[in-house]
């Protein structure tokens, strides 16, 4: 928005208010949700585990914590040592182990998502052990009451058995058998479907001569923090779920379940009071990672209690997210059936959007963290970016997702053309105004007041908006947050790759220019990589800038010739499928404003250039 006749009163002063308010939008970007947020804190807290628990409370909260040695042990160590009581699970997205010790399912790994970029790097690790690093697991039990006492039919610890040599696939589910004790026993069926999809259903079974009272409840374990954990405030990672009454969003990052364990301790919070703890029926619940997901799903019919809990375990802190379903009554000689599920896989919007429907999930996709401005992040992503994608793979199209950016910016381009287009016609129109500008600006340089006053005089004359170059930059914004947060949170984006070197439109350009982009023997430090695409966002905004008449003021002059390298640096630490949506939004501005600024008659800086270089060929073209 700049007056191309020259600094007119304040303006100076405006341009360094602007300057200031976008870079303190990109770098309240980078500050908060990016660079200072990438440690790696991992959980270096895994020194030992408590025994056990007690072995029940009367809230139905079993002995859940198996017994640890003093550090930390490798999870294919707990893998070997328990190999002959586990059960294996082998299916196209997944493969791991159930160990028959508590049924808990304890071992996953996905086949189709790597920890690297690296296609041979391992496979990304869903759920581990307890007893090992980063354990994370869930199991499922049962508790009797008798009167004012309750005891458990099964927990954490129950030793189950199974027929040998049985294999959970999707077309062959296992049968679990547990002797409770007093003529009673539970059979356990496990079922997964072909994606991330676990089916429990429980019959348990009276032979006894009186009647009893049980209930199930379950469980989902973290001990320390995940593994690849970094800390990034714009995607939620902790305590998730829908529960209570209106089964509405509940959300508990580890640092605010850090802080509860720590103000326990201090006497600040009630030894039984836990981070949320509602009544209500049906819903889900479980642990999310950045990319991933482990969740009990309840039957929906059924009332339970749920509740969120950090503890700290010894050296390590434990998060659980579990449930206490309704108390049944088994008959003498009678039984009971109950089913519940258990996902534990990759966070794919249309997987768990299809699970909500087929299965009556409530807000199952909102595992997503689509954030407080998901009128703007999820429409985005599911009715623009993500068809868009899908139409593109069905034309198989390896790099999808970035032709869907390129695609999308065109599609929104369509939309605001209108809008658009108007701006651009009162920023030419003020072009032409520029020699009358400078006129009463010269007329009456030495009375602000009044060459302000005559300004605005001959803006309503003219029937020109100055401010009217500000829509398409305002009209970019919502945008820009759009793709920047389905960029850090949708799994779709990790690993997507784009043509040439750019292997993954999540992640920053991986180039450099201070080592000729790779042609050079060394890497460089992270602060200077700054790539080929950032780079060429840079050179978009200046030939954007010079369709305008330079100012007049060589102040403002020298900050807008300032911006192009300022913003190329900022933009350099973005991710790439940002800048790359950038760089060709800028391409698409150029031509757009170039072919309204030549229909409305005004000269561009790029015409005098091709003019000054080929000698009037611009005139010519014309």
């Amino acid at each position: 928005m700049q007056n191309p006749g020259g600094p007119g009163p304040g303006e100076t002063r405006n341009v360094f208010i602007a300057i200031a308010l976008s870079a303190a939008i990109l770098f309240g970007f980078e500050f908060f949700y990016n660079a200072p947020q990438r440690e790696r804190l991992q959980a270096e807290e895994q020194a030992r585990i408590e025994a056990t628990q007690p072995a029940t409370t009367a809230e139905g909260q079993a002995a859940e914590t198996p017994a640890a040695p003093s550090a930390p042990v490798a999870r294919e160590q707990v893998l070997a040592q328990s190999a002959g009581a586990r059960i294996v699970i082998d299916t196209p997205e997944v493969d791991g182990s159930i160990s028959l010790e508590g049924a808990r399912i304890d071992d996953l790994n996905l086949r189709d998502y790597r920890r690297t970029i690296d296609p041979n790097s391992d496979e990304v690790t869903v759920l581990s052990p307890m007893a090992s690093e980063f354990g994370h697991d869930a199991f499922f039990g049962w508790e009797m009451r008798a009167g004012e006492n309750a005891s458990t039919l099964a927990d954490a610890f129950s030793g189950w058995t199974a027929a040998e040599g049985a294999r959970l696939t999707p077309d062959t589910p296992v049968t679990l058998t547990l002797a409770a004790g007093d003529g009673l026993s539970i059979e356990r069926t496990i079922a997964i479907d072909r994606n991330y999809m676990f089916t429990i259903t429980d019959v348990v079974r009276n032979a006894s001569d009186s009647a009893i009272t049980t209930r199930p409840f379950g469980t989902v374990r973290r001990q320390g923090m995940p593994q690849d954990y970094v800390r990034n405030q714009i995607v939620h990672q902790g305590l998730i779920g829908a529960f209570g009454e209106n089964n509405n969003l509940r959300q508990v990052t580890y640092e605010n379940a850090n802080k509860h364990i720590r103000n326990r301790a201090r006497g600040r919070v009630g030894a039984d009071e836990r981070l949320e703890d509602l009544q209500g029926q049906g819903g889900w619940f479980g642990v999310t990672d950045h990319y991933w997901l482990a969740a009990i799903i309840p039957a929906q019919d059924e009332r339970v209690s749920t509740y969120f809990d950090a503890r700290s375990e010894g050296a390590v802190n434990d998060y659980r997210a579990a449930y206490r379903g309704d108390w049944h009554e088994v008959p003498a000689g009678g039984e009971l059936s109950y089913t519940q599920r258990f996902f534990a896989g990759a966070k794919r919007f249309e997987l768990l959007r299809d699970y909500q429907n087929a299965l009556n999930i409530p807000r199952f996709d909102d595992a997503i963290d689509w954030g407080n401005f998901w009128f703007l992040t999820r429409p985005f992503f599911t009715w623009l970016l993500h068809p868009l994608a899908q139409m593109f793979a069905g034309w198989g199209v390896v790099f999808n997702f970035g032709l869907a950016i390129l695609a999308s910016t065109i599609v929104i381009k369509l939309l605001l053309f209108p809008l658009v287009y108007s701006s651009f016609k009162s920023m030419a129109k003020m072009r032409g105004l520029a020699p009358k500008m400078k006129e009463v600006q010269e007329r009456y340089a030495a009375d602000k007041q009044r060459q302000q006053q005559e300004i605005l005089k001959l803006y309503q004359t003219e029937k020109v908006n100055p401010v009217a170059g500000c829509v398409p930059i305002l009209m970019q914004i919502p945008v820009f947050f759009a793709l920047y947060k389905t960029l850090s949170v949708t799994i779709e984006m990790r690993h997507a790759p784009f043509v040439g070197w750019i292997r993954d439109l999540s992640a920053r350009d991986p180039t450099s220019l201070f080592n000729l982009f790779g042609l050079l023997p060394y890497d460089v430090p992270s602060f200077l990589l700054i790539g080929a695409w950032p780079i060429l966002y840079g050179l978009s905004m200046w030939a954007l800038q010079a369709l305008s008449p330079p100012p007049t003021d060589p102040t403002q002059a020298q900050i807008m010739g300032f911006l192009p390298p300022l913003f190329t640096v900022m933009f350099a630490a973005f991710p790439a499928g940002l800048v790359i949506y950038w760089t060709w939004s800028n391409t698409l501005s150029i031509l757009q404003q170039y072919v309204i600024m030549r229909r409305q008659g005004v000269e561009t800086q790029i015409d005098k250039l091709i003019a000054k270089r080929f000698g009037g060929g611009a005139k010519a073209a014309e």
